[in-house]
């Protein structure tokens, strides 16, 4: 575990050229199974990855208790301080994003000159309520992006259930039988490293 400016982060692959910055979502903090295996899945690539916590998950990591997201403000203030301070070495850099973990990687993107975006089960929708849509927060960021999205996600059904019109520089792609952290159905649970492992092979075409 490393400091910078206040944050708390994790990072592997550090002499490789490019880094990949993988925030995670609101419930799991990077150390779940599912932020590993992306990590694991980038380096094998020839990545940097560098997980941050946010500063809530910080205080959920020292105690020990799960607490609620602070506020978005506070998140993007947090990491434009310690991204100001990671990216002095100038390497190329990508941004991806678990669910909340890639609503803040939009509000940065631009600012610190992401080669690409990776939404790993974009939130657009609070489960519910399926009308307030986040679909315009997709505009915040100017570089190419690429969402995953499970078709059994409850963060999805605004999108699901209508015609979807993306900005022209985003891409999705849906995993077949995946909720929001694209796990199959308990029946099912044997397929759900098929899916992860699909999920990896879209995000290696799109970092290419």
């Amino acid at each position: 575990m490393k400091h910078l400016k206040g944050t708390t982060y994790q990072v592997v692959g550090e002499s490789n050229a490019q880094r990949i910055v993988f925030f995670h979502g609101s419930g799991g903090g990077p150390d779940t199974p599912f932020m590993e295996f992306f990590t694991d899945q980038w380096q094998a690539l020839g990545f940097e990855i560098v997980r941050p916590d946010f500063p809530y998950w910080q205080k959920v990591r020292a105690t020990g208790v799960k607490r609620p997201p602070d506020r978005m403000e506070r998140l993007v203030e947090q990491m434009q301080m310690w991204l100001s301070a990671l990216q002095q070495d100038g390497k190329p850099t990508w941004f991806a994003g678990k669910s909340l973990g890639s609503r803040v990687m939009l509000r940065l993107a631009d600012e610190f000159e992401a080669q690409g975006q990776i939404a790993l089960g974009f939130p657009f929708n609070p489960p519910s309520k399926p009308e307030r849509s986040r679909l315009d927060e997709l505009g915040y960021a100017r570089s190419p992006g690429l969402i995953i999205e499970g078709t059994r996600d409850p963060f999805a059904k605004q999108v699901r259930n209508s015609a979807l019109i993306l900005p022209s520089h985003w891409q999705i792609q849906w995993l077949e039988g995946g909720d929001h952290g694209f796990e199959p159905t308990a029946a099912k649970r044997h397929l759900r490293e098929r899916l992860w492992l699909q999920a990896s092979r879209l995000t290696e075409e799109f970092l290419k």
